[in-house]
């Protein structure tokens, strides 16, 4: 008889269902997209197979949906300034951030996303969804109080910090941690666009 740590435990509760999802994250972070696989997930769980294969009927379904139930939302701050509001969102970002291999994960869609046009597919509807981002309500702040150059392109430089941290990431192996969201504000945004955060 198996030990009641061990027992598949059927998903009839929010807090089981949280459990699998992060456990989907956990694997696929561990041994990447094309070894995932629902016995993985279901042995790390403690839950059977066919309870996995019920609710998502594939490995790519079930990636995703764990993917949008750790996301985490975060409010656009509102420090005075340009610098000092992307410093923090930033840094909210990084203390909402679920614990775990990021790097792992970010390989594993990468891989995934080339690999699989049904996981490709899945991200972009499902999780290219959700609104006006923070960073957006960010810029459209500092383009009201006038902090911005004439003819800056608003799109990319709302995605050049987290383009930075993806790169320290991935081809550094460095942690996404405070020190790297200082650098980034103070090492490259403050100069390029001729500032200084004074509210620091």
């Amino acid at each position: 008889m198996s030990s009641p740590s061990r027992r598949r435990v059927p998903l009839d509760t929010p807090e089981r269902l949280a459990e699998v999802l992060t456990a989907a994250l956990d694997v696929v972070a561990e041994v990447g997209y094309e070894r995932f696989n629902m016995d993985l997930v279901a042995q790390r769980a403690h839950v059977s197979k066919g309870s996995l294969y019920q609710r998502w009927p594939s490995k790519a379904h079930l990636i995703v949906a764990a993917m949008d139930a750790n996301r985490v939302e975060v409010q656009a701050p509102d420090t005075g300034s340009y610098l000092g509001d992307v410093r923090e969102l930033a840094k909210r970002w990084l203390r909402t951030e679920a614990p775990g291999d990021r790097r792992g994960l970010l390989l594993a869609l990468l891989e995934g996303s080339r690999r699989d046009p049904e996981l490709a597919r899945l991200m972009g509807e499902q999780l290219g969804q959700g609104g006006i981002s923070p960073m957006s309500v960010v810029l459209d702040a500092a383009k009201a109080r006038d902090e911005l150059p004439p003819g800056v392109d608003l799109e990319l430089l709302g995605e050049l910090p987290m383009s930075l941290a993806i790169t320290t990431l991935l081809f550094r192996d460095q942690p996404l941690n405070d020190a790297l969201v200082d650098r980034i504000v103070d090492g490259l945004l403050a100069p390029l666009l001729g500032q200084r955060d004074h509210s620091q």
